[in-house]
């Protein structure tokens, strides 16, 4: 099942304390109905519920200092992993793989278990070796390891259902992928790091940033905010939006039976879009039901892609690659999060609803 997101406003105080009256009255009123001789009893209670209220408050604090802490502890070890993904300790498996070579070569003359010399070696088997050294020696030394990231983004399927062909060859260049949690442990922030060298946008760090203020706790998530990244596409490069050329006649007036060329800019599916995120309704927003439940699907969706970065994809990138985490997962574990997403009008269509056209507020990709 997919991750059922709440959501929480700033701007909604006044809102809030009517709703709060209300809650009192009916409380009150309730309170009315009881015998006296509980109330007491129920103060009481009422302490020790904020005494607990207390306790967690400090839990909380400690438990983000203790994620914090073995979080800085495994950092060195995913900044080995970006360099051996990229390639920069391509030299030291080099020369481990000579040294390995050369101890699997036996010295000529030397004797075997048998007594009998190496030099006695069937002719025949001596020629296939001789082409199996030949091969490995032609064998080209590959840099790093090619669409790392995009390879392990395409074994989990809440994410690679939103990956295009032409992203492949976008992520190629994606170089590396972290999570920082906020020190507070309310929130935490993606970042997706890309080569200088990539050819479709200028931006060499994507982030992705949640404020949700109840993230170490067990409860339904409550989404205050979702901030996103404004990609700088090169010219003609963008993967999220494309232009497209037609042909009108113009049908009446001055200069009717005239063909004029129009170029309009469409939306196109990619994961790309991930950058910019659904718009946070406010409480002022009058949603029908059938408004209210796509916005919900596309929160939720959205917060199922970021949990699989920050809870599966970063802390076990190799074994994504490889494919070996997505069959130690059963099928209901590859299904969370993509139940509350609903395919329509044919497969392949994104889950990310495009942005209301003339409010602003959603961050559009430019070209440079």
């Amino acid at each position: 099942m997919s991750t059922p997101i709440s959501f929480s406003h700033d701007d909604d105080d006044d809102d809030d304390e009517g709703h709060a009256d209300l809650d009192l009255v009916d409380q009150n009123e309730f309170l009315s109905l009881l015998p006296k001789s509980l109330l007491p009893k129920l103060d009481k209670l009422k302490s020790l519920h904020n005494a607990r209220e207390e306790i967690m408050k400090e839990y909380l604090l400690e438990r983000a200092k203790l994620e914090a802490r073995f979080g800085a502890m495994m950092k060195p070890l995913y900044e080995e992993r970006r360099k051996i993904v990229v390639g920069e300790m391509d030299e030291v498996f080099q020369k481990e793989m000579e040294e390995e070579e050369k101890r699997k070569k036996t010295p000529s003359g030397e004797t075997d278990e048998g007594g009998e010399n190496n030099e006695n070696v069937d002719v025949e088997e001596g020629v296939v070796e001789e082409e199996g050294e030949r091969e490995k020696e032609d064998e080209e030394f590959v840099k790093g390891i090619p669409q790392f990231w995009a390879c392990a983004m395409g074994h989990f399927d809440v994410i690679s259902e939103l990956v295009t062909e032409d992203d492949v060859d976008c992520l190629e260049f994606m170089t590396d992928v972290t999570c920082d949690d906020f020190p507070d442990g309310t929130g935490f922030e993606l970042k997706f790091h890309f080569s200088p060298e990539n050819p479709y946008f200028t931006n060499t760090v994507l982030t992705k940033r949640y404020e949700v203020p109840n993230l170490l706790t067990e409860d339904e998530p409550i989404l205050k905010n979702v901030t996103g990244t404004t990609i700088n596409w090169k010219k003609n490069k963008s993967l999220t939006h494309k232009e497209v050329t037609k042909k009108q006649r113009k049908k009446g007036g001055r200069g009717a039976g005239q063909i004029r060329t129009v170029t309009k800019r469409e939306r196109t599916d990619s994961f790309f879009h991930f950058f910019s995120p659904p718009k946070m309704p406010k409480m002022e927003d009058v949603l029908d039901e059938e408004e209210a439940d796509a916005v919900e699907e596309a929160f939720d969706f959205d917060y199922d892609v970021a949990q699989a970065f920050r809870g599966h994809l970063i802390p076990k990138g190799v074994l994504w690659f490889t494919g070996e985490a997505a069959d130690g997962l059963d099928d209901e574990d590859l299904l969370e999060g993509m139940e509350g997403v609903e395919e329509e009008d044919g497969e392949g269509e994104s889950p990310f609803p495009p942005p209301v056209p003339g409010n602003g507020e959603n961050q559009e990709c430019k070209q440079n």
